[in-house]
């Protein structure tokens, strides 16, 4: 999966000192003629932008594969824990967000232990250059469109769930093509596959198949 360069960092805008108040009106006044004439409106370009970052996935604290939400984005809606709080949503890269990691969430391996056998979600903290990743995930061929509901997903199916992280510890929860059931795109894969697993983490959480108890023999 390939991911888009983060965009730079937007510059604040400096204010004019009171000295400056009569000299600097004119300018507004002259910058919004000629923003008028090339067909732009600055109000409506604030208003575009403030959509664009509302648009984005919410940023939180760090990234959680055992989080209600994506215990039922990956099929264990039944399973989720008070242990973890609430994540937001997945949502779109936001364009504002820098990340250097990526931690993946997916479903397929199972753990037994003396209660029997368990249906265990793992997650893969993976570094290196997340780029590729990213724009993969902004491409228009693998957003989703928006207020698209994905088709359910076949009980076995594997899942994933995806957070990107930045150099603080802050992550996202991105959207993934059809919720994350069965096979990403190629681009998707590939720029996950880049990617170093430095750290893999298994976790039981629905138990699948307990384990047999021996039945009292009469005396």
């Amino acid at each position: 999966m390939a991911a888009p360069r983060p965009r730079a960092p937007r510059t604040r805008s400096r204010r004019t000192g009171p000295r400056r108040a009569v000299a600097g009106l004119g300018a507004l006044a002259l910058a919004v003629v000629l923003a008028a004439c090339a067909g732009g409106d600055p109000a409506s370009s604030a208003g575009e932008a403030a959509q664009r970052s509302a648009a984005g996935a919410s940023v939180t604290s760090g990234a959680d594969c055992l989080a209600p939400q994506v215990l039922a984005a990956l099929g264990f809606a039944g399973a989720s824990s008070t242990a973890h709080p609430d994540v937001p949503e997945a949502g779109p890269v936001p364009g504002e967000f820098t990340a250097v990691s990526a931690v993946l969430c997916t479903t397929g391996e199972t753990l037994t232990d003396a209660a029997g056998r368990w249906a265990a979600v793992t997650a893969t903290r993976l570094e290196g250059d997340v780029r590729p990743l990213v724009t993969a995930l902004t491409a228009s061929a693998t957003v989703p469109a928006a207020g698209s509901t994905p088709a359910a997903c076949a009980a076995d199916a594997p899942r994933a769930d995806l957070w990107l992280v930045d150099a603080l510890g802050a992550a996202v929860r991105v959207t993934l093509p059809a919720g994350g059931c069965g096979t990403l795109p190629v681009a998707l894969s590939e720029g996950l596959d880049a990617l170093d697993a430095v750290d893999v983490e298994h976790y039981p959480v629905e138990l699948v198949g307990p384990r047999a108890t021996a039945s009292p023999t009469g005396g």
